[in-house]
């Protein structure tokens, strides 16, 4: 069995997937998208009206940051330029783009890797991310000193979810680290011993060779090509 941990609301492409695959799988959304709201978002706001025409790339690393930033573009029309460039990570976050009237470009290689090695050949300038708390670091690391974030939602945690991990053996996918952690801090013992885990990046792993001692977990922690939910189900597919 493949347990999906990712929130509901970024889950529709691997509930598809799983089950066009007839994969036996459960869907365990161990956390919620919580957008900053309040005096955060308006803070956020202020400065991306008063600093976006500074951008040259405007970047979306997931679903959730570009519904915001569709949200705040809508909100204040001609905030952007045509001379700007906006760039999605992937299908499902150029979709949200589209519907909201936003045209972007998506690398062919559908990750954070993928915008870095096209940005760095075709499109120089500074560039704003558009992330969550929980991001993987990659587009902050590479470009490092010519970019900015608009961090602008967290992942919610729901301790009550882990009930609904089974006893039985299954391979895990972890979209973050985030959610290793919670999952390796709160799961019993007995349940997460015939638990294996698929990775989406080195990061993760790196990450969690740090908190976890037991070399039976260890060995049993694999490392996706990519985050994207076909990269981590066929990697999930190698080890059931």
């Amino acid at each position: 069995m493949i347990i999906n941990t990712r929130p509901e609301e970024v889950s529709k492409k691997i509930i598809e997937l799983c089950e066009q695959e007839k994969i036996e799988s459960r869907h365990v959304h161990m956390s919620r998208i919580k957008f900053l709201s309040g005096s955060k978002k308006q803070q956020i706001y202020r400065e991306l009206i008063k600093n976006i025409h500074t951008f040259s790339n405007i970047i979306f690393t997931s679903q959730a940051s570009a519904k915001f930033g569709s949200d705040l573009f809508n909100l204040h029309p001609g905030l952007l330029n045509s001379k700007q460039n906006i760039f999605s990570v992937g299908d499902a976050t150029k979709k949200i783009l589209i519907d909201n009237g936003f045209k972007s470009i998506t690398p062919s290689n559908k990750s954070s890797q993928g915008i870095i090695d096209l940005i760095k050949e075709k499109f120089p300038g500074k560039n704003l991310i558009f992330c969550g708390e929980n991001s993987n670091m990659n587009l902050q690391n590479a470009f490092k000193g010519n970019m900015n974030e608009a961090v602008c939602y967290k992942l919610i945690f729901d301790i009550n979810q882990l009930q609904n991990i089974p006893k039985s053996s299954a391979v895990i996918l972890i979209y973050n680290f985030l959610t290793f952690e919670f999952i390796y801090k709160n799961l019993v013992k007995g349940l997460i011993e015939n638990k294996s885990f698929v990775l989406a990046s080195e990061r993760i792993k790196s990450e969690v060779s740090k908190i976890v001692e037991e070399t039976e977990i260890l060995n049993k922690i694999y490392v996706s090509k990519s985050y994207m939910d076909e990269d981590m189900l066929d990697k999930a597919k190698e080890i059931i």
